[in-house]
């Protein structure tokens, strides 16, 4: 009986996040109240309160939900992107990132949430500072990336890794916040792919490495629940 009692409280927590999905996307974070999630859930306020704190818990639960197997896909590592050279690691990332909000809809519609239905105010502030941590340590990673894909190919860079870094990071986050206001005849993978490819040929790597990394990067099938990966460095953006 305890057994199955743990796993209906694990169907119930589940069950409260899909609905905060839902709730948050129609009506906005700040609008969205527990009540009415729970209500979409098929639960009570009492079982909201049993399994998160407040607002910010559950929203940080529905965030980290989408967020951790995203970091285990796009930063983990998978066959030989694992010890990968830094240009197909970057390609790798940017392909892996796109192409999940192309065909996943969870991580679809927490994006959306996340760009066009939250206000960092009041109870919801402090997500501003981890929403700011994360893109800080990605804007890190990829200028550790772009120095090192330079190092590797004797290359000299346009501009400074981390201008670089940041601008490429700009790129993504407009890609994909304009991809998700639904602007007519944007494909994010084809339009978005092209676009980071010309940022990348601009920055000083080979045209031809660039297209060989992305190339090489959509061959790989993307990994499956329980997949082994080896951490690379990266962290979400998302978050």
């Amino acid at each position: 009986m305890a057994r199955r009692t743990k796993e209906d409280a694990v169907a119930t927590r589940n069950a409260l996040l899909d609905a905060a999905e839902q709730v948050f996307l129609a009506q906005g974070v700040s609008q969205s109240s527990l009540a009415a999630i729970a209500k979409q859930a098929g639960a009570t306020r009492g079982a909201v309160y049993w399994h998160f704190k407040d607002k910010l818990d559950l929203f940080n639960a529905m965030i980290d939900r989408v967020a951790m197997p995203l970091d285990q896909i796009m930063y983990g590592g998978v066959g030989q992107f694992a010890d990968a050279a830094p240009l197909p690691r970057m390609c790798r990332v940017m392909y892996l990132l796109l192409h999940g909000l192309v065909t996943d809809e969870r991580i679809c519609r927490v994006f959306t949430i996340m760009k066009h239905r939250v206000e960092f105010v009041g109870e919801l502030a402090a997500l501003q500072v981890r929403h700011t941590s994360s893109l800080n340590d990605f804007t890190r990673q990829l200028a550790l990336d772009f120095a090192a894909a330079a190092e590797h190919g004797g290359l000299e860079l346009r501009h400074s890794p981390q201008l670089l870094a940041t601008g490429l990071r700009s790129l993504v986050d407009g890609l994909i916040h304009s991809w998700l206001l639904g602007l007519e005849g944007f494909d994010l993978e084809r339009d978005g792919f092209a676009a980071i490819q010309v940022y990348l040929i601009g920055a000083g790597l080979p045209q031809a490495a660039v297209r060989a990394a992305f190339e090489e990067a959509a061959s790989v099938p993307c990994p499956q629940p329980g997949d082994a990966r080896v951490p690379c460095g990266y962290v979400d953006p998302l978050v």
